[in-house]
């Protein structure tokens, strides 16, 4: 019996022949087997269309628990406001960059791998501090194995952004282009939002920047603004020298910005504003301040007066009214 398959057929089958992704595949072999038609000349056909879905679920399976690693693994407890991970390749200058933005203090040497374990260190940024984490270095085929393994992956996976540093005394566009690989071999992606058609739960989407250090190296300048070229539409980047010193306010600002947080400040009426701010995610609102104050503030809460981004000082919000950051927010309940 002919299988008498309709148009829609073969635009999905398109589609997977096109597809780039074992999540593209799967969308695709499963429009196959909804748009073919159910009677005795297609039975061998969705017999093969689902063993082949069953295949690459199970191949999706594998990847994710791969992913999420085994053996042994790197742990760093989250602290302060937010954690960055800079990742990096062998002596790209996270740990001088480490040193220079923070209290910590790691060996400094010209040999690779010299850090063979994270590196956590806390960075002040006006009233918050902001834990950066050095990785050790990731190579082509880290996450396969090379140079220390997956596991300097694993800690990227769990930051709340990422950080890449490249030195500028080398390509640095080869740098980004290996660290994007390995990163998205371990499925953590920058930059870019989780769209509906993304059915691995083990991918993670990170804010992202470039940090190009190495600045005062001959061509520095020549091989920064090619990376600008190449990688600016999509990552914010900055060069720095830390071992000239300096003043690190513009790459701390920048960190800060990269990571989509807000700080708050309450206050009672009639009284000062609170010294230490709530820290919350960027588009957050009044609610979500009364909410992290206590939950009956939520649960009674009638207005706000807000000082910062409104027209008017103290002026009268309502519960929805998205704040920026610096706000200072007054309850009514």
């Amino acid at each position: 019996m002919p299988a008498n398959l309709p148009p829609e057929y073969f635009k999905a089958e398109q589609k997977y022949l096109s597809a780039k992704t074992l999540e593209e595949r799967i969308i695709a072999t499963q429009e196959l087997i909804r748009v073919t038609p159910k009677h005795k000349g297609t039975e061998k056909l969705l017999s093969n269309l689902k063993r082949r879905l069953a295949k690459l679920k199970k191949e999706l399976q594998d990847q994710k628990k791969r992913r999420m690693g085994g053996g042994q693994r790197f742990a760093v407890k989250k602290e302060g406001a937010a954690q960055v991970a800079l990742v990096g390749a062998p002596n790209s200058g996270k740990s001088t960059l480490l040193k220079w933005l923070t209290n910590a203090n790691p060996e400094i040497a010209g040999y690779p791998f010299t850090t063979r374990e994270p590196i956590p260190g806390m960075m002040p940024y006006q009233d918050v501090q902001i834990q950066l984490v050095e990785v050790p270095a990731i190579v082509r085929g880290s996450y396969y194995g090379k140079g220390l393994g997956p596991q300097s992956l694993g800690v990227a996976r769990n930051a709340d952004a990422i950080a890449l540093v490249v030195d500028l005394s080398s390509d640095p566009i080869e740098q980004v282009k290996t660290l994007l690989e390995e990163l998205e071999l371990a499925g953590v992606k920058l930059n870019e939002q989780r769209g509906d058609e993304t059915l691995d739960e083990s991918v993670v989407f990170r804010r992202a920047i470039i940090i190009g250090t190495k600045a005062d190296a001959d061509g520095a300048g020549r091989r920064f603004s090619d990376l600008k070229i190449a990688y600016g539409g999509r990552f914010p980047m900055l060069p720095v020298s830390p071992l000239k010193g300096g003043d690190a306010a513009q790459l701390k600002e920048m960190i800060f910005k990269s990571l989509g947080i807000i700080r708050a400040y309450t206050k009672r009426p009639d009284e000062k504003a609170a010294e230490r701010p709530l820290v919350l995610h960027a588009g957050s609102t009044v609610m979500d301040v009364a909410k992290a104050v206590h939950k009956d503030f939520s649960q009674n809460l009638k207005f706000a007066r807000v000082w910062g981004s409104t027209k008017f000082p103290g002026q009268q919000v309502p519960k929805d009214y998205v704040l920026s950051d610096g706000d200072v927010v007054e309850l009514h309940i």
